[in-house]
This record gives C-alpha cells, structure tokens and sequence, in this order.
C-alpha cells in the first residue's frame, strides 16, 4: 500500500486539481509548522471544501509555477514529501524559489492529512521517522 501513497503525492504535485481531487470529504490541512503559510489567517483548516477554498487563492497568484517532489520517504499510510516551489507572482511578476517538507497522510486511497514544515526532520518526527 505504501507505493501507492508515494504514486498518489507524485500525482498530488502535478496539478492543483490532481491535488483535489485526492482530497477526502473531512481532510485536515495543518499549516501551524511553516510559518507564513496560514496566509489567510487559518492555521488549521478541516474538510474537502474548506481546503479547495484556501489553496485556490494561493495557487491563483503565481505564473510559470513549478512543485517538484525532490525527495518522497514512504512511511506506510504517510508520505514524508521534500519538495521545491518556484515560479512568478502574477502582479509584479517576482520570483520565488522555495524548498519545504510535507507529510501527505492517506486513508482508502484519500489524503486525510497534509502538514507543511520548514524543514526535513520537523517532517519526519511528525511521521514518526527519524533522519
């Protein structure tokens, strides 16, 4: 079941769509361990609708945006994601080149849970790894 998850964070990143439509109906999006993330002021976000409503906006601001999984750690029901975020804001056309950790967690196939961290080892503790 475990490569499934990884398939499942790989076709995750490739579109926000892909990403929703991954979505389970009472998922939990926790942004409380990347600051700045909770730009709408919503750490803690929780169910499907909720999360398409918060992401849309950020997804919206960017040209030319690029999220590349550069490292997947298979963690049985959770997905350990290293990934890189680039592109150019829409208005002033600046540029930004981020790297950051996620943990995708998975119930039935559906991402239950997704966390965002400002590094790799906050990740892997929260998904009960260690470097």
């Amino acid at each position: 079941m475990s490569q499934e998850n990884v398939d499942l964070v790989r076709r995750g990143i490739a579109s926000a769509e892909s990403f929703w439509a991954l979505l389970d109906e009472h998922v939990v999006f926790d942004t409380r361990n990347y600051p700045g993330l909770d730009i709408f002021g919503t750490p803690v976000v929780v169910g499907r609708k909720a999360v398409i409503d918060y992401t849309r906006p950020y997804w919206g601001t960017w040209d030319d945006y690029h999220l590349d999984a550069e490292e997947l750690i298979d963690a049985e029901s959770t997905v350990v994601g290293l990934v890189r975020e680039r592109g150019r804001g829409k208005g002033g056309g600046v540029p930004f080149d981020r790297r950051r950790a996620q943990v995708w967690t998975f119930s039935r196939g559906r991402i239950i849970r997704w966390e965002h961290f400002s590094d790799k080892a906050d990740a892997l503790e929260a998904a009960g790894l260690r470097e």
